[in-house]
């Protein structure tokens, strides 16, 4: 065995993955950028309909202006409304009790795969089926299997930044997708 760390995560480790899953990692940013582009188109579609009806006329252009207000507000705010829907579903989640983490787990990395042990399960993947591998602010490092599960070492896994820096070296030679934010 390279390497064997102790993984304690809590709801807000588990909340941040989230977040950052949505709004930073390329997998969120798709979704993100699909979505801005289906509620522009179809704010388009209604100020277009708005316009032909009223015939293009001064009052149809005044009579889109709330239309684009409410296009903009959607652009301002929909980062915050999608941190407010997460929060919103995670604790749904909670109350019924079926999180979708464990909060202790041992992960260990061997030469050619690495291991999660938790209470309930084990899992076990070889390197090749990491697609990729996200530093997130010198906190928390999340090694995607795909774009729905991943793996989570907490920098506080650590005990010392050699320590670290030693795993970085090793996770470099097994991933060559590493991204860090």
């Amino acid at each position: 065995m390279k390497f064997q760390y102790n993984v304690n995560v809590n709801d807000q480790d588990y909340l941040d993955y989230h977040i950052f899953w949505m709004l930073r990692s390329p997998y969120g940013k798709k979704q993100m950028v699909s979505l801005r582009i289906v509620i522009t188109v179809i704010f388009a579609v209604f100020s277009l309909i708005s316009l032909f009806g009223g015939k293009f006329t001064v009052d149809a252009f005044i009579g889109i202006l709330p239309t684009l207000i409410l296009l903009l507000l959607f652009h301002m705010l929909l980062a915050k409304f999608v941190v407010w829907s997460i929060k919103g579903q995670l604790r749904t989640l909670k109350k019924s009790g079926k999180m979708g983490y464990s909060p202790d787990a041992v992960i260990e990395f061997w030469e050619d795969r690495f291991v999660e042990i938790t209470p309930d399960n084990k899992t076990e993947h070889t390197y090749s089926a990491i697609e990729r591998v996200s530093i997130v602010d010198d906190k928390v490092i999340y090694i995607h299997i795909n774009n729905v599960m991943s793996y989570m070492l907490p920098f506080s896994c650590f005990e010392s930044k050699g320590q670290y820096d030693d795993f970085f070296r090793f996770l470099k030679t097994k991933c060559a997708n590493i991204d860090v934010y």
